[in-house]
């Protein structure tokens, strides 16, 4: 049995960070990775979302953590994705995994101790998604969740694309956004440096001080 942990939306500029876990057994994981389980970056949305059936009718539990842009505009991201990556083991915990794996981001020593802590042997890597089975399933969970969130948040702000500061239909919504409304929707991540040249007035330290 074992876990793995991955994210989904944390470089982008609206909307939550999705982190998600599955925990599965070994004799699942060959299962997983013959029908197409990898990095959820490598697939199309249809076939993230046919996979996402498969993978939650396949392991044991799966469970998310939601992560707001109030909360990343006012706390270190790393630390905030750390936080819901314990969160995470420990509410998977009850199925005594033998190990954890964790898509690595910036210092991973505390969920490390957790991981050990708990007794688990800790498998916390950069690339995780891409290298084991149990990462790439959570990637997927986590960004199926993000994709049909993000679906939700266009109903009511219009089309945005897909809200990371590299899409060219996310920054000309943004600028069209901050013509026609002097308050920063709460969708935005308001301390991202992005903002600075599209939106100035938006841009918002994570020390409460405007920059522009």
């Amino acid at each position: 049995m074992r876990i793995g942990i991955d994210e989904a939306g944390r470089g982008a500029l609206i909307g939550p960070m999705i982190v998600a876990g599955v925990v599965i057994s070994d004799s699942k994981l060959k299962f997983l990775k013959g029908i197409g389980v990898k990095d959820s970056k490598q697939l199309t949305r249809e076939r993230r979302e046919k996979l996402f059936d498969i993978i939650a009718s396949t392991v044991d539990a799966f469970t998310v953590v939601k992560v707001f842009p109030y909360e990343i505009d006012n706390y270190n991201l790393n630390d905030l994705t750390y936080d819901a990556v314990s969160k995470i083991i420990l509410s998977l915990s009850v199925f005594n995994p033998e190990i954890v794996t964790v898509d690595k981001v910036g210092e991973e020593k505390p969920v490390i101790e957790l991981i050990r802590k708990l007794g688990y042997k800790s498998n916390v890597v950069h690339k995780a998604d891409v290298l084991f089975v149990e990462a790439s399933a959570a990637s997927i969970i986590a960004k199926v969740i993000r994709d049909n969130y993000i679906d939700e948040l266009k109903k009511v702000y219009g089309d945005f694309g897909s809200g990371y500061p590299a899409d060219p239909r996310t920054i000309k919504w943004l600028k069209s956004f901050y013509e026609k409304n002097p308050n920063p929707p709460p969708i935005i991540r308001r301390s991202w440096k992005i903002l600075r040249s599209t939106a100035p007035l938006y841009y918002i330290s994570k020390e409460g001080r405007r920059l522009w």
